[in-house]
């Protein structure tokens, strides 16, 4: 049992890894590369569920596509493309403080810390690897689990013991906001982008006492 611990749940993109800068190009590259031209909405926020596996299914759908193997190739030919990008010297940083922080909380008896990602497992590890993460016994739920990021946040909890007396997921956009409070989990918001939007946030992840801080706050 768990109920004396803490689940420190870490979405990956623009929450761990700024990788916005290249990610949503290469893959609407790789949906095109093998659907062909479809229309793709310009907010990814109006899709119903922002992960790679959701999106995809609603642009198939929305274009009158069918077959589950096209999803597989999509995945595939994205994760070519994320390579290409990053081992021919494209920017996949880490967010300031987030490596440390993540060594400290793994090494804090008070804390279970997993990582619930909208985006692909094998897309995933490789730009946390490229980061410098140390991926060793990591948990890590992504869209291959499943396609609504609610589904992907209990897989993760669930792969960490799921009997916690509190749990926290940090993100950086707002429909990671929204799953949180679907699932009446505690929330950090991290980011420019969620400034002003929930009562517990960082601009980065640098100050490690002022989000350990939030981890316990109520």
């Amino acid at each position: 049992m768990n109920t004396t611990k803490t689940a420190a749940i870490f979405d990956i993109d623009g929450t761990l890894v700024e990788s916005s800068g290249f990610e949503d190009d290469v893959y609407i590259s790789a949906v095109r590369a093998v659907l062909g031209p479809v229309r793709i909405r310009n907010d990814w926020r109006t899709y119903r569920h922002v992960t790679d596996s959701g999106v995809l299914r609603q642009i198939m759908e929305e274009n009158q596509i069918r077959g589950e193997e096209r999803i597989h190739e999509v995945r595939t030919r994205f994760g070519e493309l994320a390579s290409q990008y990053v081992d021919g010297g494209g920017e996949c940083r880490s967010i300031a403080g987030a490596i440390d922080l993540l060594h400290r909380l793994r090494n804090d008896s008070r804390f279970e810390v997993g990582f619930a990602t909208g985006g692909w497992s094998h897309t995933a590890r490789m730009k946390l690897e490229h980061a410098g993460f140390d991926l060793n016994n990591v948990v890590l739920a992504s869209s291959d689990d499943s396609d609504e990021r609610t589904g992907i946040m209990e897989k993760c909890l669930n792969a960490l013991g799921n009997s916690f007396h509190r749990i926290v997921y940090a993100g950086d956009a707002e429909w990671d906001v929204r799953a949180t409070r679907e699932l009446g989990w505690h929330f950090i918001g991290v980011g420019p982008r969620l400034k002003g939007k929930c009562e517990h946030w960082v601009e980065d992840l640098s100050n490690h006492e002022i989000f350990i801080e939030m981890l316990h706050a109520r």
